[in-house]
């Protein structure tokens, strides 16, 4: 017994003098602690000579420390995100948030447990209606007249009139999931509406900036038209204009890109007030990574809608916290 004491205290004794050694090799070269390499303001070969061995010195003295401890004490390793939201999460108020989504596939696929929606509500403990549709525009590209008997597109405004009771959601949207989702939906209740939209209008070629403001066979007269209807008639109701996600882009040198369709998205939410999540440039989605966040070039992939409602959790809880 007295062995394994004597044994211990030795230990113990290596490693303050190891803390120690580091200590002093810290104070005397703070750069060195950060892990940065120190830059050149014109230092003398024998000056940058020592720096190096000081940086070694403690390189070497942490890997001594880490196998004596069995931890990595690295100081440059480490990430501190200070506005990141933690797992299960919920948004602080004595209220049930209500969120409804008008969107295409990037919010519709994965219905279930695994799509953007259900991964959101578990994150921040909200209530989703997910009424995106696959496949739908924000421009009316199916339908040319502004009358509403007998309408048949559920593109984004298409969802605005169903929403405002001016179509019949049961003829417009039957045999979809979104109808039982907006049939039971008081929007009078509902705090955010996400709109999201613009894949399908870059896949159509549909212009984006129109000569009528309002004109709803563009992208953004259609968004216009719908943020300014459904804040006329719901005017609690906090708007979220979202971004294009990225995807493999067409190489025609004549088609707009989709970044212009993220730029027009921008625009609107900067004109009516509204909020903007800009995701085609914020979930850092690009040429590089696309395979692991895409599944097929332009949907979403299980890591890619992680990484969209995580996005997603971040940005509501900032904005509650306004």
């Amino acid at each position: 017994m007295k062995k394994i004491n004597l044994m211990f205290l030795g230990e113990c004794v290596i490693i303050v003098a190891l803390l120690l050694l580091i200590g002093s090799l810290l104070k005397e070269n703070p750069t060195v602690a950060l892990g940065k390499e120190k830059e050149d303001y014109g230092l003398s070969n024998e000056a940058q000579q020592e720096s190096g061995k000081q940086a070694e010195n403690v390189q070497y003295a942490k890997d001594i420390l880490e196998q004596r401890m069995g931890q990595d004490i690295s100081g440059n390793d480490e990430t501190v995100s200070g506005n990141s939201v933690s797992e299960n999460q919920t948004l602080q108020t004595d209220e049930e948030i209500k969120i409804v989504v008008f969107g295409d596939s990037i919010w519709d696929m994965q219905r279930g447990t695994d799509g953007i929606s259900e991964r959101l509500e578990e994150k921040l403990g909200v209530e989703i209606y997910n009424c995106a549709i696959g496949g739908t525009t924000a421009a009316v590209v199916s339908e040319s007249t502004d009358l509403r008997e007998g309408w048949k597109s559920y593109s984004l405004n298409g969802m605005m009139y169903a929403a405002r009771g001016e179509v019949s959601a049961n003829s417009l949207l039957q045999n979809l999931p979104a109808l039982e989702e907006i049939k039971s939906i008081d929007f009078n209740e509902v705090d955010y509406l996400i709109i999201s939209y613009g894949l399908n209008d870059y896949f159509s070629s549909v212009e984006i900036y129109p000569q009528d403001m309002y004109d709803m066979e563009t992208y953004v007269g259609a968004l216009r038209h719908a943020v300014a209807k459904m804040t006329e008639t719901y005017p609690d109701l906090e708007v979220i204009l979202v971004s294009p996600t990225y995807c493999e882009l067409y190489a025609d040198p004549n088609k707009e890109s989709l970044e212009a369709y993220a730029e027009g998205a921008r625009m609107v939410a900067e004109e009516r007030g509204t909020y903007f999540w800009d995701v085609y440039h914020d979930l850092g989605i690009n040429e590089e990574n696309k395979k692991l966040y895409l599944s097929d070039g332009v949907h979403l992939s299980e890591q890619g809608r992680e990484l969209y409602a995580g996005y997603a959790a971040q940005r509501l809880a900032e904005i509650k916290a306004e």
